[in-house]
């Protein structure tokens, strides 16, 4: 093949040659349509498979125009039962006047749940004190009114009572009730020599009984008072409310 190479001519070298380099460039630019035809095949494949998959999430909610900030949503408040918010409603029982007598050593009281007086021994007085320690239960009088020097008008134990005059006294049973569990009177001296009597005509005291009523209690009248000595009667306008 070399001998008979060399015999040709430079003439015939050449166009041997670039025949050579024809038919090589020819065969690469078939291998390279080759390739390029299957490309296509292989890459759409792929394409077709990236095309088929959802994307990973989708938005709920619409973004807001650009720009603009969403409407605000009012805020959800918690319901509230009627209990937790509606006021105690009061419901008058009676109006009527109620005396207090002092006789002695004796303890006159008023229940004014009943609404009733009863007058007790000392003994007596005792033993009922006793009897509401050993069952525990209050004693029912919600007042008492004891010694005839000085004149003690006591409020009972499991009581609450405001003691107001009578310009600032409430006239309605929510409003007594209020007064009533702040509380401020236990007891009072209607005389003696450490000054003017207590609880003058025209103090209310306002009273929550142990039963849970409400009781204005207005002192009407003092019966009976010699100088130097307590009433021998207290008279009360007495209104109670029960709760409806």
């Amino acid at each position: 093949m070399q001998t008979w190479f060399q015999g040709k001519s430079q003439f015939a070298k050449g166009a041997i040659v670039a025949g050579v380099f024809t038919v090589a460039a020819s065969v690469v630019a078939g291998v390279f349509q080759v390739v390029a035809a299957f490309i296509p095949v292989i890459w759409g494949d792929n394409k077709d498979d990236a095309q088929s998959t959802p994307s990973a999430s989708v938005s709920s909610e619409a973004s807001p125009p650009e720009g603009k900030n969403p409407s605000p949503q009012p805020e959800a408040t918690p319901s509230q039962s009627p209990s937790s918010t509606a006021p105690a409603s009061y419901q008058l029982v009676y109006d009527q006047s109620i005396s207090l007598g002092l006789d002695s050593d004796d303890w006159t009281v008023v229940d004014f749940d009943a609404p009733s007086t009863r007058r007790y021994s000392d003994a007596e007085w005792e033993a009922l004190k006793v009897d509401a320690e050993e069952t525990g239960t209050p004693m029912e009088p919600d007042l008492s009114y004891q010694n005839d020097i000085w004149g003690y008008v006591k409020l009972r134990d499991g009581r609450n009572a405001a003691e107001l005059k009578k310009e600032d006294a409430p006239a309605t049973g929510e409003e007594c009730a209020r007064h009533a569990q702040v509380g401020g009177f236990s007891e009072a001296q209607l005389w003696g020599a450490d000054g003017p009597p207590q609880l003058p005509v025209g103090t209310v005291l306002c009273i929550v009984t142990d039963k849970g009523n409400i009781v204005r209690a207005e002192i009407t009248r003092h019966v009976g008072t010699d100088p130097g000595d307590p009433p021998r009667q207290i008279e009360f306008k007495a209104t109670m409310w029960s709760t409806a």
